[in-house]
């Protein structure tokens, strides 16, 4: 009975931390559809320029998610131990780092974002556009880095609630001001692009507001000592630091160069071929964000009890992840391919396009399984304080495999789109078995 009672126990702390959580990802990838949606009434040229800002973007931004990965899991640890100073010196230390670099490469890529979209992108009818888009998120990025670390170390503690809570805020905010700006509503001007650009500004300092007052007033957290905080004075924290977070970091920065070089490639296709893939990715993203969801849970559940040294409780919550996962896959594809002429509907009114869009999610649903499952198998591997595993099978796969299978299916083959699509699955295929396998040996 007191088996009983526990497993239930378990499943409801899981259920607290996981649900939030994966509401909060996938909100942020609903409020992605709802902006290009709204974008959508300044043509597919504005559709195809602010999608291939994407991967520019996040190549940039994944160095600093990479560092609320890590701290989540430093947090986590220091939760698991009850030692609040340990986590305060890692959140002061990554904040610091992160605002920081933010501050230098916000400026350096609003003064060259021009030359950067030159170079990511081949479609020389909208790097105009991509260009204007790109210098104004990127050299405000401050507002997004601060408050993605700050929500990081909440993760940490499990308070996904909080974390959801921004995601509502930077929505309403961006939907608000894209409303406002970009057909220029209500007397505002009509600045399209520009203005789309303006509105996820604004819905990041919307989210930082919520983030910091949430870090302010925890108990375990808090600012206290922050600016008499120096980085030199903790060098065990700065070694872990370097080690593991050093790591996630490559392994994002792999991640990206590899869709960067794929996204280089999608763009060699006419603007309304790209424009599909990039609707279609959407939903891969709602995969992605479903997995992003049950990592938060699983770094914060995880990682609290490898820190009290609970190995046996960590592995069977490992157990019920992946059945959440699976479970959640099976959900997700059916409804990708049961409402995928409505969802695409929404965005291209020919046939073929609509048609193209079929077929993509049609791949979109076959790779979520797989996705999942890779993401909290990731998240326990980091959890368990391994990062260069999961470094080492994405740079093989996204840096490696993907742009080359790709560039061969594609273009070798004449498969087109289709055939992106179908390198997608196979990286996917080989990412997962990879990460599963080599996990065996932790759990």
């Amino acid at each position: 009975m007191k088996t009983t009672i526990n497993k239930y126990a378990a499943y409801i702390d899981m259920t607290k931390i996981a649900l939030p959580a994966m509401l909060e990802s996938l909100l942020t990838v609903f409020i992605a559809v709802i902006d290009t949606k709204m974008i959508s009434v300044m043509g597919d040229k504005a559709i195809s320029a602010v999608s291939l800002t994407t991967q520019p973007k996040i190549f940039v931004l994944s160095v600093f998610f990479a560092l609320s990965v890590a701290l989540s899991v430093f947090v986590a640890v220091a939760k698991g131990k009850n030692d609040g100073d340990e986590a305060r010196q890692y959140l002061f230390s990554i904040l610091k780092l992160g605002l920081a670099a933010s501050f230098i490469l916000g400026a350096f890529l609003f003064a060259f974002a021009r030359p950067v979209m030159e170079i990511v992108s081949k479609q020389k009818e909208t790097v105009a556009l991509s260009a204007d888009f790109f210098g104004i998120v990127m050299g405000l990025m401050i507002f997004q880095v601060a408050s993605v670390i700050l929500n990081g170390a909440l993760r940490g503690l499990g308070n996904t609630n909080v974390t959801l809570i921004a995601a509502v805020a930077f929505g309403a905010a961006d939907i608000c001001f894209n409303y406002l700006l970009i057909e220029g509503n209500f007397g505002f001007p009509r600045l399209g692009v520009t203005g789309n650009a303006i509105a996820t500004v604004l819905g990041s300092a919307a989210a930082l507001t919520v983030s910091f007052f949430a870090v302010k007033r925890n108990g375990f957290l808090g600012f206290d000592g922050f600016f008499e905080h120096r980085f030199f004075k903790y060098p065990k924290i700065l070694l872990e630091i370097k080690s593991k977070a050093g790591n996630i970091v490559l392994e994002n920065l792999a991640m990206r160069i590899g869709f960067l070089i794929s996204g280089v490639i999608v763009s060699l296709f006419p603007a309304t071929d790209t424009a599909v893939y990039f609707v279609g990715m959407l939903l891969m993203n709602f995969s992605f964000a479903c997995g992003d969801g049950l990592q938060s849970a699983a770094t914060a559940i995880l990682g609290q009890r490898i820190g009290k040294g609970d190995i046996i409780c960590a592995k069977k919550s490992l157990t019920d992840f992946l059945k959440a996962g699976l479970v959640a896959s099976f959900a997700l594809s059916f409804l990708y391919i049961i409402f995928a002429d409505d969802f695409f509907g929404a965005y291209f009114k020919s046939s073929e396009a609509i048609s193209q869009g079929k077929t993509a999610a049609c791949f979109v649903a076959a790779i979520t399984f797989f996705q999942i499952e890779r993401i909290i198998t990731a998240a326990a591997l980091r959890a368990a304080g391994e990062t260069k595993l999961p470094r080492q099978a994405a740079t093989l796969c996204v840096t490696v495999i993907n742009p080359a299978a790709s560039f061969i299916l594609a273009y070798g083959l004449s498969l087109g789109i289709t055939g992106i699509w179908q390198a997608s699955l196979l990286t996917q295929i080989l990412w997962f078995m990879l990460i599963f396998v080599k996990s065996r040996k932790y759990f």
